[in-house]
């Protein structure tokens, strides 16, 4: 498996491949989320189903734009908890476009959003131009990988490349100390459920949303 500079893994993701990349919490698997074979492909790998949703990571320094292609307007309530939690490790569940793809959305509706503070992952995915694939790097009921030696462990010949970040920034702070999962909130008209309590506890989001 290679070791890929950000450029590479670009565009390795926008030519219908698979990488593994560093996020604030645990290292993610990613693809381009509107070509079927290589999300599909990410299903297989971590042995889901083909019918599961899957969330998606959109820049921090395109956020507009990258919305645009995956809804048709961000509800009040999510924008309070964009306004509060975004970039980090909150994913927001939301009403999708009708066009974006089922092999993403799961025929649900809706699409998962996250968007990473880390300006190492907002370059790499500014150079793909759209949103990525964004869930944990891990086969199925085995802990999420935390660092790319886990990646190497995990996925050694079944994927595409790894992204490292380049030698100005340590490796240890592109995963959180304790190496928690995102927390995932659905939104629906004013309301808001909080599906798992990741990184962001439930008391800070009643705290600042409510």
């Amino acid at each position: 498996m290679e070791i890929l500079s950000i450029e590479e893994a670009a565009w390795k993701v926008r030519n219908g491949q698979v990488i593994a990349y560093p996020t604030e919490t645990v290292y993610g698997l990613g693809s381009i989320i509107f070509e079927e074979e290589p999300v599909m492909r990410i299903k297989q790998i971590k042995g889901i189903p083909a019918n599961k949703p899957l969330s998606v990571l959109i820049s921090n320094n395109k956020k507009e734009e990258m919305l645009s292609e995956l809804i048709e307007g961000f509800l009040p309530v999510a924008q309070r908890l964009a306004k509060f939690f975004w970039p980090g490790p909150l994913t927001i569940i939301h009403e999708c476009r009708p066009d974006l793809p089922d092999f993403i959305t799961g025929g649900t509706g809706y699409v998962g959003i996250r968007c990473s503070p880390y300006s190492f992952v907002n370059s790499f995915i500014d150079l793909v131009g759209h949103p990525i694939v964004s869930t944990s790097a891990n086969i199925t009921g085995q802990a999420p990988a935390t660092n790319y030696t886990d990646v190497f462990s995990y996925f050694d010949g079944s994927i595409d490349g790894v992204l490292i970040c380049d030698d100005s920034i340590s490796l240890e702070h592109h995963a959180s100390p304790t190496n928690i999962p995102s927390t995932i909130v659905r939104v629906e008209h004013h309301n808001f459920e909080i599906l798992r309590e990741g990184a962001v506890k439930k008391e800070d989001i009643f705290r600042k949303v409510l």
